[in-house]
């Protein structure tokens, strides 16, 4: 099962708003198609991405190359728990996990 925390939910809708700037309608189309295509794969493989730092729990898919989601994963394996959408442009130290 995979859920979205309140700041994934916020920091999506951020990013798109921003794409929204930038973008034509068929990329940021196809930003949410990837996005949705990566939340399937996190489902059916939760490992699949790279370990965030030094928590094997915490992991990081990259969505475009200025974009990623970091996600945790339940102790059990059961639960997925969508952290944030995060900037790979900003300052790494400024991201929360935890």
């Amino acid at each position: 099962m995979v859920l979205w925390s309140d700041k994934a939910k916020s920091t999506y809708l951020e990013v798109i708003e921003y794409l929204e700037y930038k973008w034509t309608e068929k990329e940021i189309n196809a930003f949410i198609s990837r996005t949705d295509g990566v939340i399937i794969k996190i489902s059916n493989n939760p490992f699949l991405f790279q370990q965030h730092k030094n928590d094997t729990l915490i992991r990081q898919a990259v969505l475009h190359e200025n974009v990623s989601l970091i996600y945790q994963i339940s102790e059990d394996q059961k639960l997925i728990n969508l952290i944030t959408f995060w900037d790979n442009r900003q300052n790494p130290t400024k991201l929360k996990v935890k």
